[in-house]
């Protein structure tokens, strides 16, 4: 294989790869601000840490406006861990659903959008320096205007 046909292959891989990675983080994006919009604001408490292989993962009570108290685990864990056991935290749910609650915090709700987002950015970058590189002509073209 040529060094023209691997920059093409590797540019096209890694561009595709990072395309749908960048999409993935837009829609997450999307849908955690669509959440953010529409939920309700309420005060719980951290009552436990739940740890998985060496991540800590809040566990968080809360009372929804329907009144029965509601008890959920954060999708997003650290070591160490964000937050101590019986430490108050801003959650947002929606009314009609208080399972999906989710603790109001930058990586609770942006961190994966954001991740996604940039890594994919990064990957489309990388591959179509590659492609733009694969065609020499076109370069040559660019170059002399």
């Amino acid at each position: 294989m040529d060094d023209t046909n691997f920059l093409r292959l590797f540019g096209s891989i890694f561009a595709g790869i990072g395309s749908i990675f960048a999409v993935i983080g837009i829609i997450i994006g999307l849908n955690t601000r669509s959440f953010v919009a529409t939920s309700v604001k309420t005060s719980g408490t951290v009552t436990d840490l739940i740890r998985r292989s060496k991540v800590y993962y809040p566990v968080v009570k809360f009372t929804p406006s329907s009144g029965d108290p509601t008890t959920f685990e954060a999708n997003s864990g650290s070591n160490p861990p964000a937050f101590k056991k019986d430490q108050q935290v801003e959650v947002l749910y929606h009314p009609q659903e208080p399972n999906s609650a989710r603790i109001s915090s930058w990586l609770d709700l942006w961190f994966l959008p954001v991740m996604f987002t940039a890594m994919g950015s990064l990957f489309v970058l990388i591959g179509g320096i590659a492609l733009i590189n694969s065609f020499p002509q076109l370069l040559r073209l660019w170059r002399d205007k």
